[in-house]
């Protein structure tokens, strides 16, 4: 009797025994678990912005962006013909944060007859590339970009 107890039990406990084997295992790595292949990916160069230069150039790229239909893109480049004294200076905000003032002032050329908004604008522009309108100057900076949007919604004709 206690031998056909041990013909019946020795077979489950060889199956519990592997069993226990094979989890055992690829838990302390025996059997690796094969890993998803993974794509490589491609990241976009970082836009850390640290000279006055590239706070000027973010400005125009932030402003072509918003240019999104022909009409103004030539507004833009109207703008960017008349209005051709930049400047970028950098100040420290008590958080510990830099910004940059990108200015365009063309008060020194009178008479002005272009667009009123074009003799005076500035924007902030934050180390990691964010383009702020600002308020100075009766937030011209705001108006410009205003003016791209409306063009930008305007459909162009056939």
């Amino acid at each position: 009797m206690c031998r056909k107890r041990l013909l019946t039990l020795l077979p489950l406990l060889a199956l519990l025994a592997t069993a226990f084997f094979a989890v055992g295992c690829e838990d302390f790595g025996t059997f690796p678990t094969p890993e998803p292949t993974r794509e490589p990916t491609v990241q976009p160069p970082s836009k850390f912005i640290n000279t006055a230069d590239r706070a000027t150039l973010a400005v125009y790229e932030y402003l072509l962006d918003l240019a999104e239909s022909h009409e103004a893109k030539q507004y833009l480049a109207e703008f960017y013909t008349v209005s051709d004294n930049w400047s970028a200076r950098s100040e420290l905000l008590k958080d510990g944060t830099t910004v940059w003032h990108v200015e365009v002032d063309m008060s020194g050329v009178s008479p002005w007859t272009e667009n009123p908004s074009w003799q005076q604008a500035e924007w902030l522009v934050y180390t990691d590339g964010r383009v702020v309108p600002s308020n100075r100057f009766g937030a011209n900076a705001l108006r410009i970009e205003a003016d791209l949007q409306e063009l930008s919604l305007k459909q162009e004709g056939p």
